[in-house]
């Protein structure tokens, strides 16, 4: 009676372990996550981004996916593919959470003003993955440098700033610390801004407009006439990235070619995260700034320029 009785017991924990292995098989499916892939606008002057949806969960798998969608254009007109056709990914590795990407030769043929957007579009792509914390970049297995020769390193959503991408406060406000040029042109002059409203712009994109808009208080001069416009302004690694309208080259100042250009550069290096300043014109940095001051290359703060308090 015994071993029927224990016999018995067996057969309910046979069942019942079955039922709950059933039940457990039956929740297990695949829940599809949504994500975004970041695409290059066909002006070339921001990214886009679009809902893409994937039942993948293995890290690999939707990293691989991913990149083939980076490797296409979007579904909306005018988003371009981030990842260039003529260049190749030769694979890629995911290690400690960093993702390594190794890129064909052909990666560096991409025009610098145009690879950061590219840049962004991968990595704010792929960084959406719950166990990536970083992307680094590799061509043909070498670490890959930008044309000044810094190594670009790890990357992460932290990387691009506001202004590449669309996320803006329509209620944000804030100081900033401008420079026009005083009132005989020989120097820059601070002028100060208390709780401005910054709107729906970036910082970045406020202190240039705020600049083309000029002074509101007598003693300074504007550096920039309004005619000018401004293709974007966006900020990565550190560096601030300028894009003006031809008028940039072709309008006339009232003041020293220095002053015009140290007028933008100190004013935008006013923020924490900027320590650089790339001016380009529809963009292009291969431009002499009226046969005067070279813009192929990023500029840095020059306080010297600033008029002294007495």
């Amino acid at each position: 009676m015994i071993n029927k009785t224990k016999q018995l017991c067996n057969w309910i924990l046979i069942i019942v372990m079955s039922v709950m292995l059933v039940g457990c098989g039956a929740s297990s499916h695949k829940e599809s996550s949504q994500l975004s892939i970041y695409y290059v606008d066909k002006s070339g002057t921001k990214i886009n981004s679009e809902e893409y949806k994937t039942n993948e969960t293995v890290e690999n798998n939707i990293i691989n996916d991913l990149l083939s969608k980076l490797s296409a254009n979007g579904k909306k007109a005018g988003n371009k593919r981030a990842i260039p056709s003529n260049v190749i990914v030769n694979g890629f590795n995911l290690k400690n959470g960093i993702v390594t990407i190794d890129f064909d030769n052909n990666y560096e043929t991409i025009k610098s003003e145009k690879e950061i957007f590219v840049r962004a579009a991968i990595v704010l792509t792929l960084i959406q993955i719950p166990a990536v914390k970083g992307i680094a970049f590799t061509v043909d297995s070498e670490p890959y440098e930008k044309i000044s020769g810094q190594a670009v390193g790890v990357m992460d959503a932290n990387s691009f700033v506001v202004g590449l991408r669309d996320e803006k406060n329509k209620y944000a406000k804030g100081d900033f610390v401008l420079y026009f040029s005083n009132e005989d042109g020989s120097a820059l002059k601070q002028y100060n801004l208390k709780e401005a409203s910054y709107n729906n712009l970036s910082k970045e994109e406020y202190i240039v407009k705020a600049l083309i808009k000029g002074p509101k208080k007598s003693g300074y001069i504007p550096t920039l006439s309004s005619s000018i416009k401004v293709n974007s302004v966006y900020t990565a690694n550190n560096i601030c990235y300028v894009d003006f309208g031809k008028e940039f080259l072709d309008e006339q100042s009232r003041v020293a070619n220095e002053i015009v250009i140290y007028s933008i550069v100190d004013s935008l290096s006013e923020l924490n995260e900027i320590h650089k300043v790339q001016i380009t014109v529809n963009g292009s940095s291969d431009n002499i700034y009226h046969r005067d001051i070279d813009l192929s290359e990023p500029f840095i703060r020059n306080l010297d320029m600033v008029e002294k308090n007495n």
